[in-house]
């Protein structure tokens, strides 16, 4: 998923490779994945708002969690979140610029290693929940510090997305990669 504040949904679609002139179409989780079955599309994106943050459910061949990706999305004075989730091959990844700038990253689960600009950016957020300092976890407690985690970022992002709104909802959809 990648989110976007100072830009409104079409532009972070256009920003992540949608071509203009699109047909607008509302489309579920399932048609949006459902699309990939075409030869000649790569990639869509499901884009909608929350609060002050447009955000982009991509499907398929996805920019919005690379380097150049999170550059295009975040220029012009923009800024850009990316959540990168592999619950299969964790750690699942967080990062965040700002005006084409790469200001902090980490793996959710492993906030002990940061990087970027400002690499300590969120660690009064991720103290105050009590993901750091960092203890050992595993299983149940392991999966807690996670989901604190990312309490802390929407906390102080002020990012207020709703599950069921991403997950169920149709959202207008946006080819980004076609062939």
């Amino acid at each position: 998923m990648t989110l976007a504040r100072g830009v409104d949904p079409v532009d972070l679609a256009s920003r992540l490779g949608a071509r203009p002139g699109q047909e607008l179409r509302l489309s579920s989780a399932e048609e949006a994945a459902d699309l990939l079955t075409d030869p000649d599309i790569d990639g869509v994106a499901r884009v909608g708002r929350a609060g002050d943050w447009s955000f982009a459910v991509e499907y398929g061949d996805a920019a919005g969690y690379t380097e150049a990706g999170l550059r295009a999305v975040s220029r012009d004075g923009a800024e850009a979140i990316s959540f990168l989730m592999t619950p299969w091959n964790p750690p699942s990844m967080f990062a965040y610029y700002k005006d084409g700038i790469h200001i902090c990253s980490f793996g959710i689960g492993e906030e002990t290693r940061r990087w970027g600009r400002e690499s300590d950016l969120l660690v009064p957020a991720l103290e105050k929940v009590g993901v750091l300092p960092w203890r050992q976890a595993c299983g149940a407690h392991r999966q807690r510090g996670q989901r604190l985690s990312m309490l802390a970022i929407e906390e102080h992002f002020g990012l207020r997305l709703r599950k069921r709104d991403i997950v169920v909802g149709r959202l207008p959809l946006y080819r980004v990669r076609e062939r």
